[in-house]
């Protein structure tokens, strides 16, 4: 099968022909039809995960995948053939105690185990892939497949830290960025019952921003965004998706009593934090990696019944160095994604 294999990190990806993988009496084989990229494909191919035991080269990259079910294990009963399906990367073990609380996406065994889809184990850059039965969720009609994709990374980013902020229906959300990330953000508060804030420190986009779902926009570079913040009633969940610190920290004092500042992307510079103003307000701050199976499951649902879509631009596999060649600077909009046909 054509693949694209990262044989070493800090070195360009290359497309190649290698095995279809064999699969267990567990597995499915998967003929992909969409792959999305995203940042964290970039950050693994820098060795930034490298520290952490995800250091298996060669690889294939590829983490948002989307495709149709070609062969199943023997023991797998709930899927068949011809399904459409996407990969939810995460592959939990499903007996510790974060797995048994439907919290797949913390499983002890995630960085110690080699057991996530296109980090330590070959992804979906590849006309097929192999994952675990468990894992593996079919897609409703309302999705196509380069639509769907993104939301087995980005979307459910975004879900997962609504959630994880402790949303509760008819607060106010507020997202940091509306790039790859919060462009979908955007939608997806707007569709669970928020009064959704835009923060972007481009102008332009103020327009985008109310289409996609936002109700009020916030110039990040126009002012005190805690001020703006405030001046709204302040946000009950501050979704940041940026790397900007100081747009995070200005954030950060618009919270609402009872707040929660939910980081989602990989920042990695300081912010300050006032512990007396945490206390005072019982602001919190939480990190957000990925959302669980069953929010996945929800989320797809959420996306079929309003509507939601991500902004795609769409190549060839053949063009996978090109694709992370745009998102290093920063010229994918949105998201793209790799399609192997």
């Amino acid at each position: 099968m054509k693949a694209v294999v990262l044989e070493a990190v800090q070195q360009p990806l290359v497309v190649k022909d290698v095995p279809a993988p064999a699969i267990g009496a567990q597995d499915v084989l998967i003929r992909v039809q969409a792959c999305g990229t995203c940042h964290t494909d970039l950050h693994l191919s820098e060795g930034m995960f490298v520290p952490f035991g995800v250091n298996k080269f060669p690889l294939i990259p590829g983490h948002e995948v989307t495709g149709v079910v070609d062969r199943v294990g023997a023991q797998v009963t709930h899927l068949k053939p011809g399904d459409r399906v996407g990969v939810y990367f995460v592959f939990g073990c499903g007996h510790c105690s974060y797995c048994v609380a439907g919290e797949d996406e913390n499983c002890t065994t995630i960085w110690t185990g080699s057991r996530l889809g296109g980090f330590s184990l070959d992804g979906g850059y590849a006309e097929y892939m192999r994952a675990p039965a468990d894992c593996v969720m079919r897609l409703p009609e309302e999705l196509d497949f380069v639509d769907a994709a993104p939301f087995f990374c980005a979307g459910l980013t975004m879900y997962g830290g609504i959630k994880n902020g402790g949303y509760r229906p008819g607060q106010r959300v507020a997202v940091l960025g509306i790039g790859g990330l919060g462009h979908l953000g955007l939608q997806i508060a707007n569709a669970m019952g928020a009064e959704v804030i835009a923060v972007t420190a481009t102008g332009a986009k103020k327009e985008l921003a109310h289409s996609l779902g936002a109700h009020h926009v916030i110039n990040g570079t126009g002012g005190d965004v805690g001020a703006q913040l405030r001046a709204l009633g302040g946000a009950n969940v501050v979704l940041s998706t940026t790397l900007d610190t100081q747009l995070i920290a200005g954030a950060m004092q618009g919270l609402a009593t009872e707040g929660a500042l939910v980081l989602a992307a990989v920042t990695v510079e300081s912010i300050p934090v006032v512990p007396a103003l945490l206390l005072a307000f019982q602001h919190r701050i939480v990190g957000s990696l990925v959302g669980s199976r069953g929010d996945m499951q929800e989320l797809l649902q959420l996306a079929a019944k309003h509507k939601i879509r991500p902004m795609t631009e769409i190549y060839p596999l053949e063009q996978a160095n090109e694709v992370h060649a745009r998102l290093r600077a920063q010229q994918v909009r949105f998201r793209a994604v790799l399609t192997p046909a």
